[in-house]
């Protein structure tokens, strides 16, 4: 895999996140309205998700973290903002 990010955003309750026996740490800073959510083993950030109460309910996952086997099955959409503009 190269190094580029590949995230994937869904609603809460759309999705089952399990990062394992070692657990996760969580911080936030600036506004706290995402909080960051890593593995206490690796220190890598697994996935994000907006604070309680945020109109826009979100969590981005991290598909780097998980097993490629998963994300072979999962649609990818290229998504170019640059174009947008």
């Amino acid at each position: 895999m190269n190094g580029l990010a590949l995230w994937g955003y869904y609603k809460p309750d759309e999705v089952e996140i399990s990062i394992g026996s070692a657990g996760e740490k969580c911080y936030s800073w600036g506004d706290n309205e995402i909080a960051f959510v890593h593995c206490k083993n690796c220190g890598c950030v697994v996935y994000y998700r907006t604070v309680a109460g945020s109109p826009e309910p979100r969590v981005a996952i991290n598909f780097r973290m998980i097993d490629e086997t998963i994300a072979k099955e999962i649609p990818i959409r290229f998504f170019n903002g640059k174009e947008l503009l």
